[in-house]
């Protein structure tokens, strides 16, 4: 099955799950099954669940469930940080009001808990995904209090993106290794993998906003600059700063226009370029990469194995 097949399936799955018995509700579910995005949360849970040997279908349901979880979560996300624009179109929130995209989230996780009801080994299942939920509201409540704070400590944002991202990934692998009917330590095992590529996943992220153009990763670049997020690349060079640089820096990110504007831009890059993080940062990714290579190589030699590991290489910066 390749990708298309298989996102087509996930989309198939959550336009099922989600009930559209209200005009809105219909406008809503076509609205998130349409913005789409690479479903890397399902397709994680099914090559894992493919691995360890399932051959039931029920990677679907928990593939789509944990989907509508992340999709809630952008939808609320967006009207907290009063985003127009997600993947280049309009978001909910924009196309409606806050008061609707807030609601829409709230239906999204209702309909997403509503269907683990119905599967076998429901207890398990919900346990790892009001987990996931709880830390979710944890991570953005946690990121609202530093929000465009420089001296964010390191330690506060690894627990952001543990919450806003690694834990969600946890839960699709952890998930893979319940629904093979595998023991609570061994699931747990599946659960650290998954947190640590969540991890990765958006460190990396942080790293391409800043060191990547756009014509690479098809979004616009310095975003977390201009909403004033201080993520990995900031925290790290602040270590290498000197004092008139550090004066310097502390002087553009207080201003919204200086942070929105290109003299902003060039400035930040200029420090960011000076600090020598950007080396740091592809070994650090490339590091964490070979980890989650070598925790795959485990498992007996299959193509769903080395589908994985071709996945995960493809996460790896690009050598300029």
């Amino acid at each position: 099955m390749n990708k298309k097949e298989f996102i087509a399936k996930i989309d198939q799955k959550m336009g099922q799950i989600l009930k559209d018995d209200l005009k809105i509700l219909s406008k809503i579910k076509k609205f998130v099954i349409k913005s789409g995005g690479k479903r890397v949360r399902p397709v994680i849970h099914y090559y894992f669940t493919e691995m360890l040997g399932y051959k039931g279908k029920n990677w679907q349901d928990i593939g789509a469930v944990g989907e509508l979880i992340h999709a809630a979560s952008l939808l609320h996300d967006d009207v907290i940080d009063d985003s127009e624009r997600r993947r280049g179109q309009p978001t909910l929130h924009a196309l409606y009001n806050n008061k609707t995209a807030i609601l829409a989230g709230d239906y999204l996780l209702g309909c997403a808990f509503d269907h683990l009801r119905t599967l076998g080994q429901n207890n398990e299942f919900f346990g790892i995904f009001t987990s996931v939920v709880r830390m979710l509201s944890a991570g953005e409540l946690l990121q609202m209090q530093w929000q465009s704070n420089l001296k964010i400590p390191e330690k506060v944002y690894d627990r952001i993106i543990f919450c806003k991202t690694a834990s969600l990934f946890g839960a699709m692998v952890a998930s893979s290794a319940v629904l093979c009917g595998l023991d609570a330590q061994t699931a747990d095992k599946y659960r650290q993998f998954g947190e640590t590529m969540g991890r990765i996943f958006q460190i990396r992220d942080d790293y391409l906003d800043y060191f990547t153009p756009p014509s690479v990763t098809g979004k616009p670049a310095f975003q977390d600059f201009e909403r004033g997020i201080v993520t990995r690349p900031v925290i790290l060079m602040q270590k290498k700063l000197g004092s008139s640089d550090k004066i310097t820096l502390k002087k553009i990110w207080s201003s919204d226009d200086m942070r929105k504007s290109e003299e902003g831009k060039v400035v930040l890059k200029t420090l960011l370029l000076k600090s020598g993080i950007q080396n740091k940062m592809e070994a650090e990714i490339e590091e964490g990469i070979h980890s989650l290579m070598h925790f795959v190589r485990q498992h007996d030699v299959s193509p769903i194995r080395e589908k994985i590991l071709e996945n995960l290489n493809e996460l790896m910066i690009p050598k300029s």
